[in-house]
């Protein structure tokens, strides 16, 4: 709104009060037309009808909603009759979210839509997103096949074959069904071909089962390797590309054919001029435009053909063409009618005639039985017992597993053979066993277990126990179990992986702080003393200013190793970033922390560091502080350790100080 301003000479003759009083009310009208200006946009903005937003959250809840806040923004304060509500939803809740109504706009994955779009009446795509790397306009997506760098063993698609793959679910454009069919077309069938297909939920979980090892080939979208790579999350040259394809304009590193971005699509009941505004608003957003470069996309554009991600699914029969046609009975009765009629006549013969069978058939059913349920149990070992819990027959697999051969099982309880423990050694009752309660009430049941060998050891399994019927009788049980050890062991590393400093091996600053509440906790409910330190290395950016960053690394690695060496057994150190460290020492006066500051300060000052025939050293300043109940969360004696250490670094480095809490009043 422009306002113009016009300079007026006053009436020569016109009297004092007159000029005065049409002042104060030309004051006054446009006192009234500013305030309306600003009143009534705000009473407008709460008049705009609401427009939820559903967002698939492929990278997780809290990063998907990051990436898909300032758009939402964007279309709040573009949109003049709409408001937007962001919802970042996982592929399950998205669909039942869709299901019940409670979704008017949604973007989702190509292959997501196509499932969606068989299940749910939509509008039709409204918009495709264009992604953003380098600054440059990315309009299509594919798929990374990805192993670590060491792995001379996978190098080509033929490859892949007996591995043990990884992805982020099996609805993922970029993240299975791109790479799915570049296998398909080289002849490796998925599931079939591989050992096993992990399902992780998240791009970032896949990278990081591959290098961990608990997988040996991952799927990721396209872009995900190098973002990670920016974060400083996935370090170079730990992962290799397999089967790399290279598209003219594209940026990313990727192992497929490209296909269509993200589509934005309406439901039905969505009013068709709000649809209208929506789509004017997506196209509208530019590249530069603040809301575009906090989502790190290039924008939006016309809607894109998907007819290549139909024709991929309908290749791997995958959702939503893995179920065949619907065929009605009017459908085989125009097909077939001819032999329909042949049919029903000889199928009053085969009638008289399967009554003569029926006796036969009588005694298989015990049989069938059987192998029903062992079609309804998943796993690698296999066996039954009859009423009373006894062993009636068992698989080689199981044999294997257990360390045992038939002979030894055979009509003995299963219970008492390998189901006898827990893994603490505490007695098992049977009368607890899962196998003795589907006995008692014929009941499916499956869970995590703790079988033992012949030899004594334990091996943790996942267990699915099914009831075995005779002559609509339970008759007995039929038990299928896996060995998940390797999978524990990777659980473990994962908690690793998510709690440790990789380059010190001391805990993160998340996990530190973790054991300092819980630390905290006991000192608030018992009285408990406890010190804590803040640690940082004096002159560290010298080091590596004068020898380089390995010379650098090499110091923290002697530092954290002189640190971990300190500490008793109740102690805990981490890593708070950079050169800064931190140590908890429980049951500990604040003389006594200071003491064993001293100590440490003395121990690390006299250290020798050997790089590259090169030695190094390198000063500490400690700052030392007691947990106090009245810290109300672990930064509050954290900020006191750090100042504490702060004042060690201003009185001339190489020093510690002490600063206890205020006491109360």
């Amino acid at each position: 709104m422009f306002l113009n301003f016009h300079s007026r000479r006053p009436a020569p003759h016109r009297a004092a009060p007159e000029i005065c009083a049409r002042a104060w009310f030309t004051l006054l009208c446009a006192f009234l037309a500013a305030f309306s200006m600003f009143v009534q946009p705000v009473q407008a903005a709460d008049d705009r009808e609401p427009l939820t937003f559903g967002v698939f959250a492929f990278l997780g809840e809290e990063r998907t909603r990051a990436m898909y806040q300032p758009v939402a923004d964007y279309l709040n304060q573009t949109l003049k009759h709409e408001r937007i509500v962001l919802k970042v939803l996982a592929a399950g809740e998205l669909e039942n979210a869709l299901t019940g109504g409670e979704l008017d706009i949604v973007t989702t994955n190509p292959t997501h839509f196509m499932v969606i779009r068989k299940q749910i009446p939509l509008t039709g795509v409204i918009a495709t997103l264009v992604g953003s790397e380098a600054g440059q306009p990315q309009h299509m997506l594919a798929g990374a096949i990805i192993a670590r760098a060491d792995r001379n063993d996978i190098r080509t698609l033929q490859d892949v074959r007996g591995k043990v793959v990884a992805a982020p679910s099996l609805s993922h454009m970029g993240g299975y069904r791109s790479q799915a069919y570049e296998l398909f077309q080289a002849g490796v069938r998925l599931p079939e071909q591989v050992a096993r297909l992990d399902i992780l939920g998240e791009h970032q979980a896949v990278v990081q089962a591959v290098l961990a090892g608990s997988a040996d080939v991952g799927f990721v979208r396209s872009g995900i390797v190098e973002m990670m790579g920016r974060e400083g999350s996935l370090p170079a040259g730990k992962v290799k590309l397999i089967h790399p394809q290279h598209h003219p304009a594209f940026l990313y590193q990727v192992s497929t054919r490209l296909y269509p971005e993200w589509p934005v699509f309406a439901m039905p009941h969505v009013k068709e001029h709000s649809v209208r505004h929506v789509a004017a608003a997506l196209y509208a957003l530019e590249p530069d435009n603040p809301a575009a470069r906090a989502a790190g996309i290039h924008g939006y554009t016309v809607p894109a053909d998907y007819q290549s991600v139909d024709e991929l699914s309908r290749a791997l029969r995958l959702p939503p063409y893995d179920r065949a046609p619907e065929f009605t009975i009017r459908d085989a009765w125009e097909k077939w009618r001819l032999f329909l009629i042949l049919g029903l006549a000889t199928g009053l013969l085969v009638i008289a005639l399967s009554a003569a069978l029926m006796l036969a058939l009588r005694r298989a059913r015990f049989e069938q039985s059987r192998s029903h349920g062992l079609l309804l149990s998943l796993g690698e070992g296999v066996y039954g017992c009859d009423q009373q819990g006894r062993c009636i027959f068992i698989n080689p697999a199981a044999l294997r597993m257990l360390g045992r051969n038939e002979e030894e099982v055979i009509g003995q309880k299963q219970h008492l053979l390998f189901h006898h423990h827990r893994p603490d050694g505490e007695v098992y009752p049977e009368a607890e066993c899962p196998v003795h309660l589907t006995l008692d009430d014929g009941q499916v049941r499956r869970g995590e277990e703790w079988f033992f060998r012949a030899d004594g050891s334990g091996f943790p399994v996942d267990l699915v126990v099914t009831p075995l019927h005779e002559d609509k009788q339970r008759s007995g049980a039929i038990a299928a179990f896996r060995d998940i050890t390797r999978r524990k062991a990777m659980d473990e590393k994962l908690l690793h992986l998510a709690t440790t400093d990789t380059l010190t091996g001391l805990a993160n600053r998340r996990h530190f702080l973790a054991q300092v509440e819980q630390e905290a906790d006991r000192i608030r409910r018992f009285g408990n003393l406890a010190a804590l330190l803040m640690l940082d290395l004096d002159h560290f950016k010298s080091v590596n200013d004068q020898h380089g960053h390995a010379a650098g690394d090499a110091v923290l690695k002697a530092f954290a190793q002189t640190v971990q060496a300190s500490l008793r057994k109740t102690d805990r150190a981490g890593r708070m970033g950079g050169e800064e460290f931190a140590i908890l020492l429980p049951e500990t006066t604040p003389e006594a922390a200071r003491n064993f500051a001293e100590r440490l300060r003395q121990t690390v000052a006299a250290l020798p560091i050997d790089f590259e025939n090169r030695s190094l050293s390198v000063t500490v300043s400690i700052g030392v502080t007691s947990l106090s109940p009245a810290d109300i969360a672990p930064e509050d004696a954290l900020r006191r350790a750090d100042q504490a250490m702060y004042q060690a670094k201003e009185s001339g480095r190489n020093r510690v100080e002490l600063l206890l809490p205020e006491q109360p009043g």
